[in-house]
C-alpha cells in the first residue's frame, strides 16, 4: 500500500515538471564537399544555414591559386553552361562576407577559372559543368547564406577621346585632356593610360599619362593628366600622343586606342 501511494506521488509530482526537448543543432549541410554539390540554374537562388559547414584540405589547395583571408563553412554548388554564354554567381545577400572559388569540371583536378569576393563570372565552353565553392572569407563560421546565379554581364565597352590642344608649363609639365565613356565595368579595374612625345631641338622628350578610376556609368565625362617627362622638358609646340582607354568586368576587358597631334600652348606655372 504505502509503495503504491508512493509511486502515484512520484508521477503527480513529474506532472508539475515543465516539459523539455533537446536543443535543436544545425546539422552538416549535404553539400559540404563537392559530391554533395547542390545544381543552380540561371535566375535560382539558394539559401542555406552553413553554421555547420566545415573547410578542408581541397579548400586549402585550391585557395593557392586564389589567396583568400579563409574559406571558412565552405559549400558546394554546380551550374553546367548550355550555350557558353557564361553566369555570374553572387552571395551578396548573405548573413556575411564570403567569397568564390569556380573550378570547371572536378575541382580535385584543381582547374581554378575564377575566384574572388562576393560575386564571380565566367564565359566558357559550352556544355562545361563549373563547381562553385562558396565560402565565408572571415573569421565567422557560416551563418545565413544565399547565393543567386544570373546570366553573365556583358562585355566592356570603353571610348576615349584626345582634345587637340594642351598646355606646356614653366616646369617643362605638360598637361592634355579628352573625354571618356565607360560601361559594363569596374571603375577602378579601370584607367587611362597614354604617352605623349615631342621633339625640342635635338631632343626627343617623351612622358607617360594615366587618368584613373574612371566612372564606369555609360556616360561621357571629362579626363585630363599631368605628363612629366624623365628625359626632359615639354615646350609650346606639337606633340605625339598615344592614349588608350582600358575597361575591365567581372570577366572581359577592352580597350580603345586613339592617335592625336596636341597642340601644347605655353602655360603659366601649374597650380
Amino acid at each position: 500500500m504505502k509503495h503504491s501511494k508512493m509511486f502515484v506521488a512520484l508521477v503527480a509530482a513529474a506532472a508539475l515538471l515543465p516539459l523539455t526537448a533537446p536543443a535543436a543543432y544545425a546539422a552538416v549541410p549535404g553539400n559540404d564537399v563537392p559530391s554533395g554539390a547542390v545544381t543552380l540554374t540561371i535566375g535560382q537562388t539558394w539559401t542555406e544555414d552553413t553554421t555547420e559547414a566545415t573547410t578542408d584540405a581541397l579548400d586549402a589547395a585550391l585557395n593557392q591559386k586564389c589567396g583568400a583571408p579563409f574559406t571558412n563553412a565552405s559549400v558546394w554548388f554546380t551550374y553546367t553552361d548550355p550555350t557558353g554564354a557564361g553566369f555570374m554567381a553572387d552571395l551578396t545577400a548573405s548573413s556575411y562576407a564570403g567569397g568564390f572559388i569556380v573550378t570547371a569540371g572536378d575541382p580535385s583536378a584543381a582547374d581554378v577559372v575564377a575566384c574572388g569576393p562576393d560575386a564571380v563570372a565566367v564565359r566558357g565552353g559550352a556544355g562545361t559543368t563549373y563547381y562553385l565553392m562558396a565560402f565565408s572569407d572571415n573569421a565567422t563560421l557560416g551563418g545565413t547564406l544565399s547565393v543567386t546565379v544570373s546570366a553573365a554581364p556583358p562585355a566592356p565597352e570603353v571610348m576615349v577621346t584626345v582634345d587637340p590642344r594642351g598646355t606646356a608649363y614653366k616646369d617643362g609639365t605638360a598637361r592634355v585632356s579628352g573625354t571618356y565613356s565607360c560601361s559594363n565595368a569596374d571603375g577602378y579595374s579601370s584607367d587611362i593610360e597614354g604617352e605623349l612625345t615631342q621633339t625640342v631641338g635635338r631632343m626627343k622628350i617623351t612622358g607617360f599619362l594615366s587618368a584613373y578610376p574612371l566612372e564606369c556609368d555609360g556616360v561621357v565625362h571629362p579626363w585630363e593628366a599631368l605628363v612629366v617627362s624623365p628625359t626632359g622638358m615639354f615646350a609650346g609646340g606639337k606633340a605625339a600622343n598615344v592614349t588608350v582607354g582600358f575597361a575591365c568586368g567581372l570577366i572581359d576587358c577592352s580597350a580603345f586606342e586613339t592617335h592625336a597631334t596636341i597642340q601644347l600652348d605655353r602655360g603659366r606655372t601649374r597650380i
